[in-house]
């Protein structure tokens, strides 16, 4: 066996514990951040610049994801703030949804929901993708949400399959705001980014660009590649690639219907005022067809007013109630707002606790207390429904009311259901079939602008222009 060999298993072995030491390093300084609060459960995915863990909130059971952002200096700071601020302002059915952030000095912990299906690109067959029906309602929900966010003045700039995320009943949300920007009408944006199988003509020509129109082309792709299996725009080379999108030439299969073909082609004008505003998409025949079997949940996910069962359950779990209220209607996404948004959660979508609780430790020491499996309630016999809340024990203490992570060698703890959610039917939207999984796009590239892309970027290269 040669030297050289043996040196490249030598060098690959080393790039396998450095590999698995620094996941240890980032699980036990995320375990440190969110001690008492979360309970890490493994990696979940890894991004340009963010890792993802699956954690458990550990006072409601509920599963949720937990982003790792690190902070570093300058432009990299400057990234992570402003996603922050943009995700603490968006409230929508379909966006994915901010629980609460954790900053150190060097590392910003984003807590939002846990989507249980996965990324839509996950679901779409290769060759033939899904049935129309299947993605006007997914399709659907998907420009609700971008239409959303250019309602807010915000352009997203990553719009692609890797960035809708599925819940458990199959209802698509959009995620990942690393690369959004607020913008004011008229105005043309500079930083070229995005991944580059989703962009427009203008990114590829390097010139200022209108932030919707760039994310109604990206839109249009992503239609195609849930109507066909594949993206559109494809070639041996980027330049190739480039030259399909300067043309606008792509290719539908017969079978689509006229309306289909109508709205992809509108999408995927060439010149960006002639493209179609989210509200004219929304509006757009084949998507105002009677297709979506059942509606959207409501749009109000934070509430306006205070819910008493909620506040009462929550002072039985140790938290005051102007504190928690207060930290509510302020938006301040702490502790107190992530556990009343998950118990809200179980109330109105009965989407909270994931299966039987166990006993936590927090702390160092076993917590007392033993979140019963539950019982379903029974709903309505027909229709599409989501499971009835189920009644659980919540933490009760015989004097004074502490956190669970304040827990002592004094008093008693005992648990007591002590209150039940009951729970409105709400109609879900599963997906009909769930195909092989398929790997997401891959690597990341970082260049200055104005300078060469050398080598020529694959189709699935996400780029960030300095």
């Amino acid at each position: 066996m040669g030297v050289g060999f043996m040196m490249s298993i030598e060098s690959s072995e080393r790039s396998v514990v450095r590999r698995v030491c620094r996941d240890l390093a980032a699980s036990s300084s995320l375990e440190e951040a969110l001690t008492g609060r979360y309970e890490p459960l493994g990696v979940v995915g890894q991004g340009s610049f963010a890792k993802v863990f699956l954690a458990r909130h550990i006072l409601t059971g509920t599963k949720v994801a937990v982003k790792v952002l690190r902070k570093g200096a300058g432009a990299t700071l400057s990234w992570v703030l402003s996603e922050l601020d943009i995700m603490k302002g968006l409230e929508h059915p379909h966006v994915v949804q901010l629980l609460e952030i954790v900053e150190t000095p060097g590392t910003a912990y984003v807590v939002m929901e846990h989507m249980a299906g996965g990324q839509l690109g996950q679901h779409i067959p290769e060759v033939v993708g899904l049935w129309e029906d299947e993605a006007r309602v997914l399709f659907g929900q998907v420009a609700s949400a971008v239409g959303y966010c250019h309602a807010q003045g915000i352009a997203h700039r990553d719009v692609k399959a890797e960035n809708v995320l599925l819940d458990a009943a199959g209802r698509a949300k959009l995620c990942d705001f690393g690369l959004a920007c607020r913008f004011r009408a008229g105005e043309k944006l500079g930083l070229l980014c995005g991944t580059v199988a989703y962009w427009a003509p203008e990114l590829h020509r390097r010139e200022p660009y209108d932030g919707p129109a760039v994310d109604v082309w990206s839109l249009g792709v992503l239609l195609i590649l849930m109507l066909t299996g594949s993206v559109p725009f494809t070639g041996a080379s980027y330049e190739q690639a480039k030259e399909q999108v300067l043309q606008a030439r792509y290719h539908l299969p017969f079978h689509l219907s006229d309306e289909a073909q109508s709205l992809v082609s509108w999408m995927l004008t060439l010149e960006p005022a002639h493209r179609p505003t989210l509200q004219q998409i929304l509006g757009h025949p084949w998507l105002s067809q009677d297709g979506e079997r059942c509606p959207s949940p409501p749009a109000e996910l934070l509430p306006k007013r205070a819910d008493t069962s909620i506040l009462l359950a929550m002072l039985d779990l140790g938290y005051g109630l102007q504190e928690t209220w207060v930290s509510v209607a302020m938006g301040q996404f702490d502790e107190a707002m992530a556990t009343y948004l998950l118990l809200h959660c179980q109330k109105t979508h009965g989407g909270g606790l994931q299966g039987p609780a166990e006993a936590w430790v927090a702390g160092g020491r076993a917590l007392p207390i033993a979140l019963q499996p539950l019982q379903l309630d029974s709903g309505p016999e027909e229709g599409c429904q989501q499971p009835a809340l189920r009644s659980w024990p919540l933490l009760s203490y015989t004097g004074s009311h502490r956190r669970s992570t304040d827990i002592t060698a004094e008093g008693q703890w005992e648990t007591q259901p002590v209150c039940h959610f009951p729970v409105q039917p709400a109609c879900q939207q599963p997906i009909p079939s769930l195909w092989p999984l398929r790997p997401a796009a891959g690597q990341v590239a970082v260049v200055k602008a104005g300078e060469p892309v050398l080598p020529a970027p694959d189709i699935g290269t996400k780029l960030l222009f300095h």
